[in-house]
């Protein structure tokens, strides 16, 4: 009887002990959508103070190289060998952290925000669409092998003809790919179901979009390299690309993120380490001064006023 009564006593608390467990967020979409975008800033914050804090102990610790080493290990990534595709990962996911960078990740992560309660309209209102048109090549333009592919083929027909420009510039492409990745793949463990998803797959979270990431950093690198008259075109196809994500696959705040991560990925490599210079021009009849600014791997400039000739005139230069 003693035991019949304790088995009685388990099988009533049984009950009330289940229904106090509750699923995550069922009804409180609003509240997991702050809850995520804190998580999203806050796995960005992790990425750039870890960027920062490298670069600290890097001048600091006593075990580091000598400066000149450190300039030459620079030097060596500002270059476009082969090799540099992987002896310069932990330089370009450092760059980062770099102002051009930061300020990409900084509109990414605030549009994404602004975003998240959008989210659920945006994907309702293009779930009725044609899944055969639209979204699938979309699908195939953002794809990780066409990124990877194509400045790999485009490296090895470089080299063997003999175009060392192309070549570099399609090792650029693949550095720029390798740091996208590295941060994509790592902000994929924030475990976000995607659309059609009921609970998330752990690695393969919806945030942010790899897709629209991959095709910024390519569009980005494309312009840093010609010039916006094949930029804007590459960015054209890049927002394509997000846009058709949009289709059961991700969310809006997904894409928005995922295009400033992947800008600031293709300012990343190969980023120029010089500021902003202020020098006085002086010639015969010219009197001023000179602005170069980097802006996108170029540079702006100047403010230049003829002596007694009338009113300044500004100039660009790249």
């Amino acid at each position: 009887m003693p035991a019949m009564r304790h088995n009685q006593r388990l099988q009533s608390t049984t009950p009330q002990a289940d229904r106090r467990v509750v699923p995550l967020c069922v009804g409180q979409r609003s509240t997991c959508g702050r809850v995520l975008t804190a998580i999203v800033w806050l796995a960005v914050l992790v990425v750039v103070l870890s960027g920062a804090a490298a670069s600290a102990q890097d001048t600091s610790d006593a075990a580091s190289p000598p400066p000149e080493q450190s300039e030459d290990a620079d030097a060596r990534c500002d270059g476009q060998g082969f090799s540099t595709i992987f002896t310069c990962i932990p330089q370009d996911l450092r760059n980062m952290a770099q102002p051009q960078s930061l300020v990409w990740l900084g509109v990414g992560g605030g549009l994404s925000a602004l975003s998240v309660p959008l989210d659920d309209r945006v994907d309702r209102a293009l779930r009725d669409g044609d899944p055969d048109v639209f979204p699938k090549v979309g699908d195939q333009l953002g794809q990780a092998g066409l990124h990877f592919g194509a400045p790999f083929a485009l490296y090895v027909v470089a080299r063997a003809t003999g175009h060392s420009d192309t070549a570099g510039f399609a090792v650029t492409l693949l550095r720029a790919q390798v740091t996208n990745g590295i941060v994509t793949r790592s902000l994929k463990l924030i475990p976000r179901a995607r659309p059609f998803q009921e609970k998330a797959t752990t690695g393969h979270g919806s945030f942010p979009s790899g897709h629209t990431s991959a095709s910024f950093a390519t569009a980005t690198v494309i312009q840093r390299r010609f010039g916006w008259r094949a930029g804007l075109p590459a960015y054209v196809l890049a927002s394509y690309v997000g846009l058709s994500r949009l289709h059961r696959n991700h969310y809006l705040s997904d894409v928005a993120f995922g295009a400033g991560l992947g800008i600031a990925a293709g300012l990343a490599v190969n980023q120029p380490s010089r500021r902003a210079v202020i020098s006085p021009m002086l010639a015969p009849g010219i009197a001023g001064v000179t602005i170069d600014v980097p802006i996108f791997g170029g540079s702006w400039s100047s403010v230049v006023q003829e002596s007694g000739r009338g009113p300044f005139k500004i100039g660009r230069s790249r």
